[in-house]
């Protein structure tokens, strides 16, 4: 990782202290966060600082926050927070979810015909609930598809809706 992932490992935003990098996309960054007092986990998506000063990206990064705060749906990603650091930082603060990809799932091998149903069913309902607030993905691929798990069983989370049409 590079210097802007070193240099936001153990700050703070909000209640939150910022514990480690997840991963790097194209628009930004994601890491792990702690709340300090509640142990709550939670994740810290940034965008990328030589995007901060594009208002195409500026946009596509706020309509991603407001795309999953809209439709209060299961199948989306429930957003805590979105703002800027001092150092103008966008961030978006959300759910921490445990479990892997859809990609990831499909690459050791096929969907058992259950499971495939099951997910579908999932992701037609979270894309009907984005649709009926007048939100279109139009960037839904395994790769965006999050596989969280709950209890003993696993939700269909729909991610990345940075590319979306409001």
């Amino acid at each position: 990782p590079g210097g802007r992932a070193a240099s936001l490992v153990g700050r703070r935003i909000g209640g939150y202290r910022v514990v480690r990098l997840l991963g790097q996309g194209g628009m930004g960054e994601v890491y792990e966060a702690a709340h300090d007092h509640l142990g709550q986990r939670a994740v810290v998506k940034i965008l990328r600082s030589e995007l901060s000063h594009s208002q195409r990206y500026v946009q596509r990064f706020f309509t991603e926050a407001r795309a999953a705060s809209l439709a209060q749906h299961p199948g989306m990603v429930k957003v805590f927070d979105f703002g800027q650091l001092p150092d103008r930082t966008l961030y978006l603060l959300m759910e921490f979810l445990a479990g892997e990809t859809l990609a990831d799932r499909i690459a050791r091998g096929p969907l058992d015909e259950p499971t495939a149903l099951r997910l579908t069913r999932q992701l037609a309902s979270t894309v009907a609930a984005a649709h009926a607030c007048g939100i279109v993905h139009r960037d839904l691929k395994p790769a965006n598809v999050f596989l969280a798990k709950s209890g003993e069983s696993e939700v269909a989370k729909v991610l990345d809706f940075g590319l979306a049409k409001p």
